[in-house]
């Protein structure tokens, strides 16, 4: 039989066990997201990496047949990091467009504005 005390020792106990249980699970997933994110940085690094090699490539390619110069390339970034005013190496934040027929704001990523229906064509560069 157990008494009063030996009653409370094992709802204690088993409480704790509970508790201890919760918090192995959420370090489980805390351990799972860790990983997730150094695996989506370790791709955007990879991408990165092949990026700047692809850019590289096309500025030597530019280079011989074109005969720029580093300095125009270096002119050329320095342009447009300060189409903002600000010389910080981030491209400047764009705007939402206006639709050119009705003029009310666009929505990102729609070939055709919402209220008038108006083709929509796109910077090559907005991102």
């Amino acid at each position: 039989m157990v008494n009063g005390t030996d009653g409370l020792f094992i709802g204690w106990a088993a409480h704790e066990a509970a508790r201890r249980t919760e918090r192995d699970m959420a370090s489980a997933r805390v351990s799972n997201q860790a990983s997730e994110a150094k695996s989506q940085t370790e791709f955007l690094r990879a991408d990165v990496e092949k990026l700047l090699m692809i850019t590289e490539a096309l500025w030597s390619i530019l280079k011989e047949q074109h005969g720029y110069s580093d300095e125009e390339l270096i002119r050329r970034v320095q342009e447009i990091d300060l189409r903002d005013g600000i010389a910080d190496g981030k491209i400047a934040r764009q705007t939402q467009p206006l639709c050119p027929k009705c003029h009310r704001t666009l929505i990102r990523n729609r070939p055709k504005c919402l209220y008038c229906g108006a083709e929509i064509q796109r910077d090559l560069f907005e991102r």
